[in-house]
């Protein structure tokens, strides 16, 4: 050390000690410079009090962070936080700093810096639970009764939001269900606009679900057709057969009325007919296909 610092050779020694740290300081910033790294990194809450709930707050924000590369290069988001404080901030529309830290080097940037958010109370409703069919069971059943458990749930959130809640349905699916059954639904809020409020907490948050089925009747009115067979005797022709009524009304299943365009009587004979005239008729009712007029009259025009 003591020759180091001989005059003769001093200034020499130090020209070369600082080339010396001027090339190691350029080698460690071509091996491990200062970068920069964005990250998404989740927006916490805090001291937000027990009974406030925070909304309109984004669930993430960007956080821009500095350091060495060795380090920088090697960081995970959960390395990084981001938060706001609401501590001491009251019910209503806040404009909040956002925060962020990063131990292992600088934060450059937060986007957004600022956010608006709105404070509320939290607050809790009792309310009937309804339900609402989805689907169509299969053909010629319909929904007759159903009973649930609970009747009535709680449903918390933020207070305002609570004051537009109208209802909280539960869905029922009948999708070609065709005898009774038990399910379980998982129920939805309703705001006074008809949207699902997934922000209200309800307790519980399922109900179960016992429905019965039926056999459905619907009730149509069909035109009468006089169903006939050989010919008229002398060489006659038929000029017209008019049913009285001309419709009669059915009661039957929906598939099997929906199929059906017209109502035929038993066959007549022609053959037998000596004049015009009017006679009764038998109805041709098909299986499962019921109505209160069972014979109707047919008059005969003959030339």
């Amino acid at each position: 050390m003591k020759q180091f610092f001989e005059r003769e050779n001093l200034i020499p020694r130090i020209v070369t000690l600082f080339v010396a740290c001027g090339l190691w300081l350029y080698v460690m910033s071509e091996q491990n410079p200062v970068i920069e790294r964005d990250f998404v990194v989740k927006l916490q809450q805090r001291n937000v009090a027990e009974d406030m709930v925070v909304l309109n707050a984004p669930d993430n924000v960007k956080v821009k962070v500095t350091g060495q590369r060795s380090v920088v290069g090697g960081v995970t988001d959960k390395e990084v936080t981001a938060y706001i404080d609401c501590a001491g901030l009251e019910v209503g529309q806040q404009n909040v700093h956002v925060n962020a830290e990063f131990p292992e080097g600088q934060v450059v940037e937060v986007n957004p810096n600022n956010i608006y958010l709105y404070l509320d109370k939290i607050g809790e409703r009792t309310m009937p639970v309804e339900t609402v069919v989805i689907g169509l069971p299969s053909n010629d059943y319909a929904l007759s009764r159903q009973s649930i458990e609970p009747e009535t749930v709680t449903v918390r959130g933020a207070g305002h939001r609570l004051d537009s809640m109208v209802k909280v349905v539960a869905p029922v699916d009948v999708s070609e269900k065709q005898r009774d059954f038990e399910m379980q639904s998982h129920l939805v809020a309703i705001s006074d606009t008809g949207a699902e409020m997934h922000d209200l907490v309800i307790e519980p948050g399922d109900v179960s679900i016992k429905a019965s089925l039926v056999r459905q009747m619907i009730s149509t009115e069909l035109p009468v057709v006089v169903t006939m067979t050989g010919e008229l005797a002398d060489g006659r022709k038929l000029v017209k057969a008019v049913s009285d009524p001309e419709k009669v009304s059915i009661l039957a299943e929906p598939s099997v009325a929906h199929s059906m365009v017209s109502i035929h009587t038993k066959e007549v004979d022609l053959s037998r007919m000596r004049s015009d005239g009017t006679i009764e008729v038998e109805l041709d009712l098909p299986d499962k296909v019921m109505s209160d007029t069972k014979r109707v009259r047919v008059s005969f025009v003959t030339e």
